[in-house]
This record gives structure tokens, sequence and C-alpha cells, in this order.
């Protein structure tokens, strides 16, 4: 159900609770005056760069190519060259038919595509001309230090100071607030006109708050991000006249800034703390395959379906034909987090993801394929489909959680560093370790597309492996940057830029089936950190590997430290033999696999 308050002809939907959090639904409405017909649904979409798209257009399948036909975009903002002097919104820019191109550049794109996808499953456009239009303004590098503060927030005095007010700027309200926040609600009181001039009902269903990044740079930023954070999220919601308006924050992706684990931290709590504010978990999306910033395009795809799959949760009118989810594999012995978003196809011919309320509980100790039932709100109420899960014994479920390897041979690093699992399935890899470091570097990147500036900048994982013949040996590298990069045949980190650019098989999307996963703890980037755990699966079919039970392999975690602001890095090999040096040039110095997995 959702709660309609008139504004300019506006009512606004109430999202669902976060998935990960037990905050407090509001009351439905006892009543909805709205004509469904003739309503047409905002999904406003903010933020800076994550929101407004780093991932390539190029990367994405033809048929996520085309344009969405059942929603439409509204659309501006600004790169980040241009937050010097931050003009008013384009007043000349119209609604138009979704499609790829509304990212940082033409090339690019961000969540929208994805949120287009699931949307159009619930609110299929027909005869109609506009359904469910995306508001969506974003500005990369924004911070709420400079650009979107609220009028709350100003009149905070103990974050007021922090504020910049060289361009503070002034609502059609007359409020003060940062530039970008009265652009945003400039852009969306844009959309309501255009629309209702046409004679449309307008419902805004929820905004979507894609950032953070930046700020988490910065220590002045973080000391007040939590506090401008909430007050942006209230002041957005008394903006359009409804104390319960929500919000989805999307969890912080990256690992690159100094305070990228306290982000996620502040995101988490104000989610708990706020009724109807959702925090939308990342951890198992991946960034550009170029840059450890922003998600890639698979990646934004899925955040964007689960996006509006949050949204949708509130009053959900489709109705589950059946769940398309293959069944997900899952370790013997081992509780997992299962999917909290599923796609589905529903009775009107559309699919798109949906929302689980809870699963039913499987049997992780007995081994197999299971049934389970998962239960998704929709217009039938609370409805129980089939769920498959495969319990399988010696599998590893990627998700950063080490509790697997409890039972696997472990190989202890040097210096104290940490300890290193290996275990081989029937189709690859899986490969885990536990680093204690309280120096971690996560912010080399160069923005080059082959090492990227990860080598001797950032803490790296660094798996050497081959059949037998060193000069044709695979190099794995996993920094703590959470960026993997496989260079094959022999090539060396020594190597210059532009043979690493051609040599990166991921960069070259000649990697498939893999996944990966860099958690970190603490402060980073010279600061007292808390250590790392990686997890990584590749298929030996990634890797070219024609006999695998003849596979040897060596490990390096390549410590980078720094005094004085001089970066210097030191390798720390863990091998069969004596080698400490180049230990990856000598067959010697590789384990077999079944010394690794005895």
């Amino acid at each position: 159900m959702k709660r309609l308050i008139a504004f300019f002809m506006v009512c606004l939907m109430l999202l669902p609770l976060a998935a990960c959090n037990n905050n407090k639904k509001t009351d439905p409405p006892a009543n909805d005056t709205v004509d469904e017909e003739n309503r047409v649904h905002l999904i406003v979409l903010a933020g800076q760069s994550g929101a407004r798209g780093k991932a390539l257009v190029s990367d994405l399948s033809q048929e996520d190519k085309e344009e969405n036909i059942d929603v439409d975009i509204l659309a501006d903002g600004l790169p980040m060259g241009d937050l010097v002097n931050i003009p008013g919104i384009d007043e000349s820019k119209n609604i138009e038919v979704l499609e790829p191109g509304y990212g940082d550049f033409p090339s690019e794109f961000g969540p929208e595509l994805g949120m287009g996808q699931t949307l159009a499953s619930a609110y299929p456009k027909f005869d109609a001309d506009y359904k469910t239009v995306i508001v969506k303004y974003t500005a990369s590098g924004s911070t709420f230090t400079d650009h979107w503060y609220s009028s709350s927030a100003i009149n905070d005095n103990e974050i007021a100071s922090s504020l910049n007010f060289d361009q503070v700027s002034e609502t059609s309200k007359g409020e003060q607030t940062g530039p970008l926040t009265s652009n945003l609600y400039s852009l969306v009181e844009k959309a309501i006109a255009d629309l209702t001039d046409l004679g449309y009902e307008v419902v805004i269903d929820g905004m979507a708050f894609v950032h953070g990044e930046q700020d988490a740079k910065f220590d002045e930023n973080m000391a007040i991000y939590e506090k401008a954070l909430t007050h942006f999220i209230n002041d957005f919601r008394a903006y359009f006249d409804d104390a319960d308006m929500p919000v989805v924050v999307t969890e912080a992706l990256t690992n690159s800034a100094k305070y990228s684990n306290t982000l996620r931290e502040i995101q988490a709590n104000v989610a708990k703390n706020m009724a109807n504010v959702s925090l939308i978990k990342t951890s198992d999306l991946y960034t550009n395959t170029f840059e450890p910033w922003h998600f890639g395009a698979e990646s934004n795809m899925i955040l964007g379906n689960r996006i509006a799959a949050e949204i949708i949760s509130y009053n959900d009118t489709r109705i589950v034909e059946k769940v398309e989810t293959p069944a997900i594999y899952v370790p013997l012995g081992v509780k997992v987090e299962l999917p909290q978003y599923i796609k589905a196809s529903f009775t009107n011919y559309y699919s798109g993801y949906v929302k689980v309320e809870e699963y039913s509980e499987y049997d992780c100790n007995k081994a197999g394929l299971q049934t389970i039932k998962a239960k998704v709100n929709t217009a039938e109420g609370l409805k129980e489909v089939p769920f498959l899960v495969n319990v399988v014994e010696n599998h590893i479920y990627v998700d950063g959680n080490l509790a697997e390897y409890a039972n696997v041979n472990k190989l202890e690093l040097p210096n104290s560093l940490g300890e290193v699992y290996v275990v081989a399935s029937k189709s690859g890899l899986y490969i885990a370790a536990k680093i204690n470091d309280s120096e971690i570097w996560t912010d080399g990147e160069n923005w080059k597309k082959g090492d990227m500036g990860q080598k001797e900048n950032n803490d790296d994982f660094i798996i050497y492996l081959t059949e037998g013949d060193v000069a044709n040996r695979t190099t794995i590298c996993l920094s703590a940057a959470n960026l993997l990069r496989v260079y094959a045949n022999g090539l060396s980190l020594d190597s210059d830029d532009i043979k690493l650019e051609y040599g990166n098989l991921v960069y070259n999307k000649k990697i498939s089936s893999c996944k990966f996963h860099v958690t970190t703890s603490g402060l980073m980037n010279g600061e007292e950190s808390e250590g790392l755990t990686l997890e990584l699966y590749i298929s030996y079919s990634d890797l070219g590997l024609k006999n695998p039970e003849d596979l040897k392999l060596c490990f390096n975690y390549n410590n980078v430290s720094s005094v004085d602001g001089v970066k210097s890095d030191a390798d720390n090999y863990l091998v069969a033999g004596d080698l400490t040096e180049k230990a990856e040039e000598n067959i010697d110095s590789y384990f077999s696999i079944s010394e690794l997995v005895k």
C-alpha cells in the first residue's frame, strides 16, 4: 500500500523497509484516490558519479542497449569540472524514452537502465504515453560540504561551519540550500509541472541516493556526513510535504577512500534509524575493470534493478508466475545469506526483479538440490514462490566470509602476515587469504587501462600458477582496492604499462567465470587499518589449463608501506622452497596442487 498526500496534484508512495534493516514502516493509507490509468510514477535518482554513471555502454549486451519503450527519463547534471560554477537546471531538457547514454558522458550509463527494466514490469505503458519517469539529477565528484547540503544542515550549528557557502542557492520556495540540492528540487518540480500540464496525476514512488565516495576521502566531510545525510533526507521529504517519503541509500562500493568503511557504517546507521529508508547492499557487485571507484556495466544493471525492486515492493501489483533466478549453489555445512532480490516473470508477460521478504529454511548439512520458499509481497499479498538451493560439498560461496575454510589446509604467510587457503573444485580454484596488515593502501590507481597503478602502490595478493612451464606462468593479482588482474603467458609485473594493458585478461574480457571479494577493515591509506580478507574463484577454462591435476602454485603478498609520504613495497613470498626474490621464475618454488589441498 502507498501513502498518498496531495502536493500540486502529486501523490507520494512509501518505500519498503531496507532489506537489511529493522526500521519501521508507516501505516498504509485508508484509501487510494488516484486513478491508476491516468497516473505517472516518478522515481528520483540523485548523487555523485556513482549515480551519474561511469559504466561503459559498449560493455552492455545488445538487448540492454535497446531503448526501454515503457520507461522515460528526465535527466540533468554536471561533470566534475563544472562544479566550480554551478548553473541552474537546463530548462530545455525534456522527458525522453529511456536508453543508454545518460551517464557522465554519452558513452556511459548509470543505475537508470537497470531501474527501467524492473520498473517496466510493474508499470508497462500499454496504450499510455507516460507511465514511469526517472528524474535523474547528478554531479560527479560532488560532496555534502560543498554541494548537497540542505536547509536544515545550514541551520545546524554543529555542522554549519564545515559547509561551503560560496555557491549557496535558493529554492523556488525561498529555502537556502546547496546548489545541487536546489537543482534537484527544481528538476523534480519541472517533471511534475510538465506531466501535470499534460493532464496526468503524478506520484513520487521514491528516491535513490547513490553518494559518498568523494566525501569519504576527507576528515571534515566524514565528520558531518551522518548528520548531513539525515538532514538531506528529512528536508527532501519536507520539501514535497511528506515526512515519510521513502528513500533508498545504496551501499558505497569502493575500498579506495580513507573512510570507505566508515561511510558504509554511516549509511547503515542512517537506514537503521530512519523509517522508510532502505540500504541496498552492493558488496557482491564489482567496479569497472579499469578503475576501482564506479560500478561496471553488469553491476550497474543489477544495482538499478535492486533499487526498482525495493521501491516497487512496498505496493507490488505484479503477480509472480515463476522465478527465473537459477538455483543458487551454496557450501555444505555453512549457512549463507541468500539473495535479497531475485528475477521473476509475471502474469503481465514482463520479467524483472522482486524483493524477497524472507526465505524458509534450508538444510545446509544435507547435500543436493532443495526447494525452499521465497516470500514476496505481490498483488495477492505475501506469496510463497519456489526457490532452488543446491548444497554442494567442496563448494565455496564467495562473499568475504571465510567460514567455509575452517577445515581447509592452511598455509602461513611469512612475517605473521596471515594465512592462505586453496580449494580445488571440479571446475576451478577457490583461493582465500586472511591478511594481518595495519597499513593497507588502496588509493594507488592512475586510471590507466592496464595495471591501473595497482602494482607497487596498493597492497596486492599475487598468485602464480603453472602446469610446469614457469616461462608461461599465469599471474593473478587481487589488490586491496578490489581490482582483479590476470596476466598469462609469462607476462611479468615488471613489464611496462602498455604490455600490461594489452595483457590484462580481465580488462580484455577474456575472463568469463570468476568471482572475487576483498573486505578491508578500519581506515585506509596510511591510517591504522585492521587487515583484510580476500576470496577468489577462477575456472580452469579461463586459465587455459588442460591438466588441472598437474597445477603448481606459489604466492606473494606485496606489502606497500609509506614513510614521510614515499611509498615502498616488499615481497612476502609463500613458496615451497627458500627463495624470497623472483620465486615465480623457479619451478622449485611452487607447491603442487596435491600439497595445497591435502
